[in-house]
């Protein structure tokens, strides 16, 4: 199962903010399970429990040698030793903490499928092949201190280096540093930056919303925060997208083969709360 695996651990951290579109999604009747009295013998034996925790172990650490750290917890409900062995199991919850991949850093990570039919087939090359489309819920939780961590990754400052490039051609400002704060359900995005001829950088403070627009999140209702005054700047709203780090999450781990579509989305005691709906696309055969 290393193809499922890889999708799950390469999109879930960073496409939380992606999404192709609100979908609906429906399940597969059941199909090539073995006999009944094969299910009953493999669960009456104990032989799938063992199939299970045999298989949640191999999952556990083929994530995390895709991953630079975290903990990881998987958790297989299947039908019998044959059908696991074939690649039909009746459920998958992947639980992920304090997780950092490829600078991209989340707190805590839940995903479960929503079908109580799932099939995963070898093709006999050893290669996998998704036969139904996977629905999973999910949520997750980003912390203030994971999104600084995450703007200080190289990844991200290249990003910003690219920025920079842009205005300075055209002799505007270039910015030196950036970090963020969440409080009061807000997202303050926290920028200092040069301009020509002046030696010290000076500092501005933007907050935005965060909201959910056709399934991703977005920063919106740009606020400039002086310090004796607040000033509408929606136009920075863009700007703002363009730089920001849930969505810069997203653009570095983007795969193809999932379909993500945030639903709510809230700001509470210094972290991001995010929960929507993951597909597993079916591979075309």
């Amino acid at each position: 199962m290393k193809k499922i695996l890889l999708i799950f651990v390469l999109t879930f951290l960073g496409q939380i903010s992606f999404a192709q579109g609100c979908h609906t999604f429906s399940c597969p009747v059941p199909y090539d399970l073995t006999s009944g009295f094969s299910r009953f013998v493999s669960g009456a034996t104990g032989q799938n429990f063992l199939a299970e925790k045999i298989a949640e172990n191999v999952i556990k650490n083929s994530i995390k040698k895709n991953i630079n750290s975290g903990d990881v917890d998987v958790k297989i409900d299947s039908f019998s030793t044959r059908d696991l062995k074939a690649g039909r199991f009746k459920s998958f919850e992947l639980t992920a903490k304090n997780v950092n991949t490829d600078g991209v850093y989340i707190s805590y990570f839940n995903a479960v499928t929503l079908c109580d039919f799932n099939y995963i087939a070898n093709n006999g090359s050893n290669k996998y092949i998704v036969k139904e489309n996977i629905p999973m819920a999910f949520k997750t939780e980003i912390t203030e201190e994971d999104l600084n961590n995450t703007m200080n990754s190289p990844d991200y400052k290249r990003l910003i280096n690219d920025f920079n490039t842009i205005g300075g051609v055209c002799n505007l400002f270039r910015i030196t540093s950036t970090s963020v704060k969440l409080q009061n359900g807000k997202m303050y995005y926290i920028v200092k930056y040069a301009l020509p001829f002046m030696r010290q950088s000076k500092k501005v403070v933007i907050s935005a919303d965060v909201n959910v627009e056709n399934g991703r999140v977005v920063l919106d209702n740009a606020v400039y925060e002086g310090r004796n005054s607040t000033a509408d700047i929606d136009a920075f709203s863009e700007l703002l997208n363009y730089i920001n780090p849930l969505d810069f999450s997203a653009k570095i781990l983007e795969n193809k083969d999932a379909k993500f579509s945030v639903k709510n989305v809230k700001i509470t005691d210094g972290k991001i709360s995010i929960d929507g709906l993951i597909t597993v696309l079916k591979d075309e055969e």
